[in-house]
């Protein structure tokens, strides 16, 4: 029978403990159990409930690279006439 786990990410190298890696401290179950508020999270809440809105440049820069790719129209040739 296996035992039970207690969903604490617990790496190992050669059966030695190791420390986590950020993503395993962040996924694991239980980093989520805290009731402290990290402040980033709290600012990001008290952004949307004064109605801020998010100024990132991402989508328009997207647009604007994607104007770019696009192929540019053919420049009419002169015809050559004698």
């Amino acid at each position: 029978m296996k035992a039970k786990r207690s969903g604490r990410t617990s790496p190992s190298i050669h059966d030695k403990p190791v420390p986590r890696l950020p993503h395993e401290r962040d996924e694991s179950s239980d980093s989520q159990i805290s009731e402290e508020v990290q402040p980033i999270i709290q600012q990001a809440h008290d952004d949307v409930m004064a109605g801020r809105v998010d100024t990132d440049r991402g989508v328009p820069m997207e647009k604007a690279y994607q104007r770019q790719k696009e192929p540019a129209a053919p420049i009419p040739r002169k015809s050559k006439r004698a």
